[in-house]
């Protein structure tokens, strides 16, 4: 069965948004009396049957709805520094929405090589990821943010990935019934000033292991570590 996108899953019809009822009609080529899934990406899944699939629109009734609570273990954020290749950035995105992941918020640090985004893009790809995971919460997509303006936001854990100079293990530093703020750095590292402000702001340091990451695969490896924590596939050592 095919699965859309649809913000407004409340009533007993449900009419799809422009982009999704064209790939409904012009790419799969759905009519009318076919089945389809609906997810508002806020916890709701439904299955209905399409009552018109024109030019004009594609609208369906809602003959069955699931509310799927929000994980109860704990809500992944991860703010990621957006790299050089605008494409590793958007592999990460991908990923992590198929992992897991509750917030993303793109990271301006005094390293950062791209500072200008495409948003509706980035929805896009949010989107697709989650509809091809069959997850039913779509991530917040925070507008690009400052270091300084992260650092002040309150979370219960808030962690750093650092490869230079004193820092922890995820593996033992993170607890997974908690809310936790990860940020991952550019290329080069977040600056040894950083580092200190983000510490003096209550961030701990940490690493994810001995080898040296690249800023969307250190990011996607934290994603996964604290999902599958979630999960009680892995614990503290």
């Amino acid at each position: 069965m095919h699965l859309f996108h649809c913000p407004d899953l409340t009533n007993d019809l449900a009419v799809l948004p422009e982009e999704e009822a064209h790939h409904a009609v012009h790419v799969l080529r759905l009519r009318a009396g076919d089945r389809i899934g609906l997810l508002d990406g806020r916890g709701t899944r439904a299955e209905g049957v399409l009552v018109e699939a024109s030019k004009r629109g594609c609208t369906a009734r809602v003959d069955a709805r699931t509310v799927v609570p929000a994980d109860p273990a704990g809500h992944i954020h991860l703010a990621v520094a957006p790299t050089k290749q605008m494409e590793r950035f958007e592999w990460f995105l991908e990923k992590a929405t198929e992992i897991g992941v509750g917030r993303i918020i793109p990271l301006l640090t005094a390293r950062t090589e791209r500072s200008r985004l495409r948003t509706d893009r980035m929805e896009r790809i949010l989107l697709s990821a989650m509809k091809q995971s069959q997850r039913t919460w779509l991530p917040h997509l925070d507008a690009p943010m400052a270091l300084a303006d992260v650092a002040r936001l309150g979370t219960a854990q808030r962690f750093f990935g650092w490869c230079e100079g004193e820092h922890r293990a995820f593996s033992t530093a993170y607890d997974p019934t908690r809310d936790a703020l990860m940020l991952i750095g550019p290329e080069g590292d977040f600056t040894t000033e950083e580092a200190d402000r983000l510490r003096a702001s209550g961030f701990v340091a940490v690493s994810l292991g001995a080898a040296r990451l690249r800023t969307e695969t250190a990011a996607v490896a934290a994603c996964a570590w604290m999902d599958l924590a979630g999960q009680g596939g892995v614990g503290k050592t």
